[in-house]
């Protein structure tokens, strides 16, 4: 029983997730973009990791809102550590406006599972963890999650794009970050 994820499967999660952090950093453009998907990827896969050890103790034991605050208090943590590591990064100059999108989607995302975190932490029985995602902040935050879906694929057709340049990659008097191909998948959901 995945209490906490409403239905969607970790994968969309994280790989929306991944995709708002790609986004996400604030800079003046020392990274191409590739350089700069990689060492988000990076980031993300910690998160992700947390996530899934999160989940694997979550669905290994009996509910109570003991393990829940618990484990609120843990996701939270994951992403404030996350958006920290993006913090540092410094993002090529061409992403600033997804950058800027992303990160107010991502602080709202945050600040979305914050309030989720708080209304857990109010609940009077475990019964009442049933009903995480059927509160108001269960559904604002599922509301935030759509956009990052929409964000997602968006950002994952600009990308796939990208692979038209390949046939650029010998043509020498093309300047290399009109070559630069980016091959990510985000596995956006339909």
């Amino acid at each position: 029983m995945r209490v906490f994820l409403a239905g969607m499967p970790m994968r969309v999660v994280w790989t929306c997730t991944f995709l708002a952090l790609t986004l996400t950093a604030c800079g003046g453009g020392s990274l191409t973009v590739a350089e700069y998907a990689a060492q988000t990827e990076e980031l993300v896969a910690e998160l992700a990791a947390e996530f899934e050890s999160l989940d694997a103790e979550w669905e290994s034991q009996t509910p109570s809102l003991e393990a829940a605050r618990a484990y609120w208090e843990r996701r939270l943590a994951a992403r404030v550590k996350l958006l920290d590591g993006m913090r540092a990064l410094d993002p090529p100059d061409e992403l600033a406006d997804l950058h800027a999108t992303a990160l107010d989607l991502f602080g709202r995302i945050t600040a979305a599972e914050q309030d989720v975190a708080a209304r857990v932490g109010s609940f009077e029985t475990a019964a009442d963890l049933e009903q995480t995602w059927q509160t108001p902040e269960g559904q604002a935050a599922q509301a935030v999650l759509e956009e990052v879906f929409a964000l997602c694929r968006a950002t994952q057709t600009d990308f796939d794009e990208t692979e038209d340049r390949e046939s650029l990659k010998d043509v020498p008097w093309i300047p290399p970050e009109m070559k630069e191909v980016i091959q990510i998948s985000f596995g956006c959901p339909p």
